[in-house]
């Protein structure tokens, strides 16, 4: 069908960068601090908590296209600031600009897909849908980012970033030939809206989902928090190079601990992807854990991949049954929330492990912290064999 043709490039654009977690390094060659990197994550997370609402009911009450395309916008507007990055406050206008475009897109871009398969009578393909489209993305990432890594080694990494930029516009041009169909706006004024998806975030059924979610994100953000400079320094002492001369290496095992595990986790079968979206709350924190008392690079690698399976069906798995669960009129106001609650966590946890990491070292804030996260993730588990069961079983695979 020719509409699913243009869904599928337009995530593939979206979704085709040269970058990736590299961008960690590219900061760090700007002098910027890993404390300053926590901060500015923290300041990004925060956006997601000032603008997830706002351009949420945008996407309710305007349009979920128009939403789609002002972040598209932003996007490109944030890698051309990141293009000229030269000090602190102008990663700060990048994490803004960047952030706000996300929330444009967040919800929406999902609200918009499932509201058209819906119209033509097919929302129950929407699971497969979008395993397909993320089977495309992930296949289309471990091409991009090793290519992006090896240009940004042997010419810098303005030649990488400007490849972006092209992909981003790609989207945007895309995104315009896309119909909306049928987009009914909600009867009810800007704040009643509002308050009537806060409430469906705190039935019983919703809440144990959006807490258990953000837990699982914690703890997979922790584990690729600063993980490119981390196992880069073990490489470079290995190999006798500097950080620097490994990102070609490194945009390889960014495609085999992030992008291929991804692949793998959201086509798992589904006995085994439940299996593994019930243990993702304690794996990944055991995990980073033994990424730091077993320092072996090919080891590291192998923990990556395995956390980034766990997390990918895990987070997919999620994702479909927040569709299933929630109302289509506040759908992206919902899932707007549900990001702006869980970016008040993160603005926290990011601030807090950028001044941990510099005060403590890298590899102690992170045992410190995978710690911390296992305790957390464990209260899940067992709670979710008592009284949390059945707000955390996927009912959209026993429909």
């Amino acid at each position: 069908m020719k509409l699913l043709r243009r869904y599928r490039l337009l995530f593939l654009l979206m979704n085709t960068g040269f970058i990736g977690n590299l961008v960690v390094i590219y900061y760090l060659s700007k002098g910027i601090t890993y404390g300053q990197i926590g901060l500015a994550s923290a300041v990004s997370a925060l956006g997601f908590f000032l603008f997830e609402v706002p351009t949420g009911v945008v996407a309710d009450k305007v349009s979920r296209k128009t939403s789609v395309l002002i972040g598209m916008a932003l996007f490109s507007l944030g890698t051309v600031i990141l293009i000229f990055l030269w000090n602190f406050p102008m990663l700060i206008a990048y994490t803004v600009v960047s952030s706000l475009g996300a929330t444009f897109v967040s919800g929406s871009l999902q609200a918009w897909l499932f509201d058209n398969l819906r119209h033509l009578g097919m929302e129950g393909r929407y699971r497969d849908v979008m395993r397909d489209v993320k089977t495309l993305t992930l296949v289309s990432s471990a091409f991009s980012i090793p290519i992006g890594a090896f240009l940004a080694q042997l010419y810098g990494f303005t030649l990488p970033l400007l490849l972006t930029l092209i992909m981003e516009l790609g989207a945007l041009m895309t995104a315009l030939s896309i119909p909306e169909y049928e987009f009914k706006k909600p009867e009810v004024s800007y704040h009643i809206h509002v308050l009537h998806s806060a409430r469906e975030l705190l039935r019983q059924d919703l809440l144990p989902l959006v807490l258990i979610s953000i837990a699982v994100t914690m703890s997979i953000n922790q584990f690729r928090k600063f993980f490119e400079p981390y196992l880069g320094e073990i490489l470079a002492k290995s190999l006798g190079t500097t950080l620097m001369g490994t990102l070609g290496l490194l945009g390889i095992i960014e495609v085999l601990v992030k992008t291929l595990p991804r692949l793998i986790g959201i086509r798992l079968r589904k006995k085994w992807s439940v299996r593994v979206y019930e243990i993702a709350p304690i794996a990944i924190p055991v995990f980073t854990a033994l990424s730091v008392l077993f320092q072996n690079p090919l080891f590291i690698v192998l923990l990556g991949i395995m956390a980034g399976v766990i997390n990918a069906a895990f987070g997919f798995n999620v994702s479909v049954e927040f569709q299933h669960r929630i109302p289509s009129e506040k759908r992206a106001t919902v899932l707007s929330l549900d990001m702006m609650f869980s970016a008040v966590v993160m603005a926290l946890f990011y601030a807090v492990y950028g001044l941990a990491v510099d005060n403590l070292g890298l590899s102690r804030a992170r045992l410190l912290f995978a710690v911390v996260l296992f305790g957390i993730g464990l209260a899940f588990k067992l709670a979710s064999l008592g009284p949390l069961r059945e707000s955390l079983e996927l009912r959209h695979l026993a429909e």
